[in-house]
Formats: structure tokens, C-alpha cells, sequence
């Protein structure tokens, strides 16, 4: 009998050591972004010490999970910081061995005080070619903030840059082009809610630094003849827009703006006799213009003769000389075909009304060529 009572204890106090172990909280509150957050997930039965796990899915973002000092719990804490159903399996194990699991799902709405809302109502105008810096703020709903450029686009050489704390978007640069520039803002609060607000910019043409043409007449030209003519400007800010703003250029040329946009070249081979007439229009990038009228006659055919000589080189291996022609005395085009044998060229290709500017060349045996002699000009009646 004794014996039997014996055998009956030690079943009992195995039966309280390894019995099962349970989770005993049926399911957990709501949270909001931006609030506190604080629940418990109690767990009975087995033997202590519990560990715990989340077995699958994850908690919402910014609470996290600290098993108790009894290791009877499951404290979970923090501050939400994104709208959003988060589901998850929470498994507690017992001393024994013995597992158990229960899911969860904890809705995360959106902080519903403090309203996310864009405080800057207005942003001032700008200026081309002056540095403009201007801040977009926002309060209200939960940090971090996202910012992004909903419609429209800002004046072009502002750009848009996010402060550290993301309460705020610094717009700053140097605007390039007058023009009125409409455009959205948007806010993002971390829990979701959004907020827009519409600005509008107006970028003025610089009030100084205008630019203007420098050259005040174009050279005529002969039907059949290569034509090349070149109108410059300078001042104001670069780069420069070229536009014919009125009549016509000769028929067979054609404008091609210079790399460096200080300069529009008029080259082609004109084809019909007329006297065409039109005005070149230039514009600085701050918006201020100017332009010039040109008239340029195409004649049927050249009735007159340039008549060059100089002075031949005293060096042995020149072999021959190039003869260069320009409208202005700085933009220069060989004329001859081929090398001139000696100190003598006509130049048979001149318009009427037309100055030109000529240079010679000598060229060695091996190619290499001299700099220009001193210009002279010529005046074609």
C-alpha cells in the first residue's frame, strides 16, 4: 500500500512539471501611429522558464517584443510608425519541451490627431541668373516625412532637397529661364496620410547684362560662289538662343549656331540673284534679346577681281602658298584649291559691295605651313 501512494506521487509531480504549456491571451489591441503602444501575452501550464519566439510574420513597425523577468510574458512595446494590418504567430516553450503557438493581428491606423498639413502658403518669385532659396514646410501627423514633386516642375535650375529632420524641402539653386513655373508639393506622414499643396514661381529676365550683335553688316554674295558670313555676340549670359526673326536668309544658305552659342554662321552656296533682306534675333539665357537687320545682295555673277601678290619666302623648301579670305579679319577659309606655286593670286569669286580681309601662308616640303602675314582689306565697289 505504501508503495502503491509512492508511485502515485511521483506520477502526480511529473504531471506538474510537464504538463502542457498554453497561451492564455485571445487577442491584442489596436494600435496608432505615432501613440505608445503597450500589450501582453500571457502563457500558463508547463514548466518555467517559458522562451519565446515569433514564429512567423512580424510585429508592427516600432514595437518590439521583451520576454518578462517571470518569462511568464510576452511584454510588447513602442510607437507604431506605419499604417498597416500586421499579422503574426507568437510560440511559447516550456522547460519540458512542450511548444504552443497562437496567431495575432494588430491593426495600425492612422495617427487621427495633430493632421498632417503643409504650413508655407506661398513661395517668392525669382530672378535669371540670381540664387534663389526658399523652404517648404510641414507639421502636424508623424515623422518621418517623404516629400515628392506631385505635378508640374520647379523653375529649372532650382532643385528640391529634403531636410535632416524631413519636416522640411529646401528649393534653392539659380534659376536659368524666365517663365512661370506651377507645381504641386506633396507630404507624406509615416502613417500614411498624405497632403498636397500648389505653388506658383515667377522667373524674371534678368534686369542688366542684355547682349547684343556685334557685327553691323554681312558680305553679298555671288550665285554659284560658296558663301560664308558669320554674326557674333556677346554679354549678357550664356548660352544663347538664335532665331531669324524676320525675312529671309539667301536661298542655298543656311544658319548653323557655333558651338560656343556666341555665334550664328551663315555658310552655303547661294543660287538664286536677289537682294535678301532679314533680322537675327539673339537670345541671353536670362530672357533679355536683341537683334540686327541685314541685307545681303546675291549677284548673278562676279564682274570683278581681287589682284593679290607678296612677298615670296627666301626659304629653299617652300614649295608653295595658301591664300586665306575673311569678312571681318577673324574668321578665316582658304580660297585656293590647291597650293599657289608663286607670289601671285586672283581672286575671281568676290561680290559686289563686299569687304573682304586676305592673308597668305607659305607651306614647306614637308607639309608644315606658316603663320599668317598682316591682313590686308579690300573694298569691292
Amino acid at each position: 500500500m505504501k508503495s502503491f501512494l509512492f508511485s502515485s506521487l511521483l506520477l502526480a509531480l511529473g504531471a506538474q512539471c510537464f504538463g502542457t504549456v498554453a497561451i492564455t491571451t485571445s487577442s491584442l489591441p489596436s494600435g496608432t501611429v505615432g501613440k505608445a503602444y503597450s500589450a501582453i501575452i500571457n502563457a500558463s501550464g508547463g514548466c518555467t522558464p517559458y522562451k519565446w519566439t515569433i514564429a512567423s510574420g512580424a510585429l508592427p513597425s516600432g514595437v518590439t517584443a521583451k520576454v518578462s523577468s517571470t518569462t511568464t510574458s510576452l511584454d510588447l512595446a513602442g510607437t507604431p510608425t506605419t499604417a498597416a494590418t500586421d499579422s503574426f504567430t507568437v510560440k511559447v516553450k516550456g522547460c519540458g519541451g512542450i511548444t504552443y503557438q497562437k496567431a495575432y493581428k494588430v491593426v495600425v491606423q492612422a495617427s487621427t490627431s495633430g493632421t498632417l498639413a503643409i504650413t508655407t502658403t506661398s513661395l517668392a518669385n525669382g530672378t535669371v541668373g540670381t540664387a534663389y532659396s526658399q523652404v517648404v514646410k510641414a507639421s502636424g501627423g508623424c515623422t518621418p516625412y517623404k516629400w515628392s514633386i506631385a505635378s508640374g516642375a520647379l523653375p529649372a535650375g532650382v532643385t528640391a532637397k529634403m531636410s535632416s529632420t524631413t519636416t522640411s524641402v529646401d528649393l534653392a539653386g539659380t534659376p536659368t529661364t524666365a517663365a512661370t513655373d506651377s507645381f504641386t508639393m506633396k507630404v507624406t506622414g509615416c502613417g500614411g496620410g498624405t497632403y498636397e499643396k500648389s505653388y506658383k514661381v515667377v522667373v524674371q529676365a534678368s534686369t542688366s547684362g542684355s547682349p547684343s550683335i556685334s557685327t553691323t553688316s554681312l558680305p553679298n554674295g555671288t550665285v554659284g560662289t560658296a558663301y560664308s558670313a558669320v554674326v557674333k555676340a556677346s554679354g549678357g549670359c550664356t548660352p544663347y538662343k538664335w532665331a531669324i526673326a524676320s525675312g529671309a536668309l539667301p536661298a542655298g544658305v543656311t544658319a548653323t549656331m557655333a558651338s560656343t552659342t556666341t555665334a550664328l554662321n551663315l555658310t552655303g552656296t547661294p543660287t538664286s540673284a536677289a537682294t535678301d533682306s532679314f533680322t537675327v534675333k539673339v537670345m541671353a539665357c536670362s530672357g533679355n534679346a536683341a537683334q540686327t537687320a541685314y541685307k545681303v545682295v546675291v549677284q548673278a555673277s562676279a564682274n570683278h577681281v581681287v589682284d593679290l601678290s607678296w612677298k615670296a619666302s627666301a626659304t629653299s623648301d617652300v614649295t608653295g602658298y595658301n591664300v586665306y579670305r575673311s569678312p571681318d579679319a577673324s574668321t578665316w577659309k582658304r580660297i585656293n584649291a590647291s597650293l599657289v606655286p608663286s607670289d601671285l593670286y586672283s581672286d575671281s569669286t568676290v561680290s559686289n559691295g563686299s569687304t573682304y580681309y586676305y592673308a597668305a601662308t607659305s607651306v614647306d616640303v614637308f607639309g608644315h605651313e606658316s603663320s599668317k602675314t598682316a591682313p590686308i582689306k579690300v573694298v569691292v565697289p
